[in-house]
């Protein structure tokens, strides 16, 4: 699957063409210090060829290779709620550092809330951002999200306490 945008920037069905791509570009400290701690670091050729195997299951996709001018330039996902909370999906996405800047993750963040609001039966999408990651703010901000919560001392990463800001977008409230 293939979801064009605007600028060359699609989303694309994680396969084979990206495996020597991806463990380069997602092996930075810089990318990993604002993802969970389930991303891993370092990023290695074996995490690479797990994360593609992994994602071919599902249909329809959920996660999703971001491409910029046809190469990887990063990655976009969610993950659905379990019982009571099936109704919502949790949004991750990353940019490798090449491609900072650039407005990816933006437009990124837009084709696949459409997406996700046309593909599946949830009522909202949402992001959890740790309270130095601005950028990524700024991204779902542009994108429609608002926020919606702070869960103070929410986190700890790299043995810092922090709070979690919650962005969220819900079915029918989007302006896409």
């Amino acid at each position: 699957m293939n979801i064009a945008g605007e600028r060359e920037i699609s989303l694309v069905t994680w396969n084979e063409s990206h495996f020597h791509q991806l463990y380069p570009l997602a092996n930075n400290p810089k990318i990993a210090m604002n993802l969970r701690d389930s991303f891993p670091q370092p990023y290695t050729i074996h995490d690479a060829r797990h994360w593609i195997e992994h994602n071919q299951k599902f249909n329809p996709p959920q996660n999703f290779a971001i491409e910029f001018e046809g190469k990887l330039a990063g990655a976009i996902g969610a993950e659905r709620g379990k019982d009571e909370l099936r109704t919502n999906m949790e949004l991750g996405f990353w940019v490798g550092e090449p491609f900072w800047g650039k407005g990816i993750a933006n437009e990124a963040v837009k084709l696949y809330t459409k997406y996700i609001f046309e593909k599946f039966d949830i009522q909202r999408l949402y992001a959890q951002i740790f309270d130095f990651n601005g950028q990524s703010m700024n991204v779902l901000e542009k994108a429609g999200y608002i926020p919606e919560a702070i869960l103070k001392k929410g986190f700890i990463k790299n043995g810092v306490i922090g709070d979690i800001f919650q962005y969220v977008i819900v079915r029918g409230e989007q302006n896409l």
